[in-house]
């Protein structure tokens, strides 16, 4: 409802009342340092992952770790997902946004409330921000960078350090498919800004702050790591699309 579709996802372009594209250069810097192109880093390696289905064995011995149970000594998983022999991680492919404490998450405004905003976080759960927790002010609508800072036992979500971001486009992806996007020591989601010389925010929440630059192309690659998520070689594949040059006006809809 907030916007047109694109790319098979949800893009939104916003005006009075959200993103601007003519926002303050200096405030979209300012956000863009508070909260780096990534939502946190990745130790978590495709190469030696291997897709695991709900029930399958994963080890003989018994691991506690999320995602998992164990059975006779023995650890299987409950979800469809990639599972990390070296490391010994799984990282689900499918499910929804569960917020947890120091996640860095973009939200929209839904509700303006004496004491503070409700924002939707692409979540089961909304995120609740105190006006003590931001120095903008929000109205409905507004695009909001925030952190996660605190989450108790019913799921109530309250949001910190809250920036309105200006501008720009949000592209809604899988929120399982974060960490692939954020690639190891974040060094996938800097080759596409590198390469596209585009701001980027990724929030942990799967919305993903693109502003400048060649941003089709960026969305293009963000787009391609969620489907191919989990298959092997995705970053040399990234790399020869940032490598074919520049996405025309025309092929990414203009600006």
């Amino acid at each position: 409802m907030f916007g047109e579709k694109r790319f098979g996802k949800e893009r939104f372009r916003r005006e009075r009342g959200g993103i601007s594209s003519h926002g303050p250069r200096g405030q979209r810097q300012q956000a863009a340092r508070r909260f780096p192109i990534e939502a946190g880093t990745e130790q978590f390696s495709v190469r030696n992952a291997r897709v695991v289905v709900p029930g399958e064995l994963i080890s003989q011995s018994p691991r506690p770790i999320p995602y998992a149970f164990i059975k006779d000594g023995k650890t299987y998983s409950t979800v469809m997902g990639l599972y990390d022999e070296t490391s010994g991680r799984l990282v689900p492919l499918e499910g929804c946004y569960t917020p947890k404490l120091g996640d860095i998450v973009i939200g929209i405004v839904t509700e303006v409330k004496f004491a503070g905003y409700t924002l939707n976080i692409k979540s089961p759960y909304e995120g609740f921000l105190s006006t003590k927790d931001t120095r903008d002010e929000l109205k409905l609508g507004n695009v909001v960078v925030a952190r996660v800072k605190d989450v108790d036992e019913v799921k109530n979500v309250d949001l910190t350090d809250a920036s309105r971001l200006e501008g720009g486009e949000i592209l809604e992806i899988s929120s399982m498919k974060v960490p692939r996007v954020i690639g190891k020591n974040s060094s996938m989601i800097r080759m596409i800004q590198d390469a596209t010389r585009s701001e980027i925010i990724v929030g942990r929440n799967g919305r993903v702050w693109i502003r400048g630059g060649d941003s089709a192309r960026a969305i293009e690659a963000i787009l391609k790591i969620e489907r191919e998520a989990h298959t092997p070689g995705l970053t040399d594949r990234i790399s020869m699309l940032l490598k074919s040059g520049p996405t025309s006006p025309t092929a990414s809809g203009g600006a």
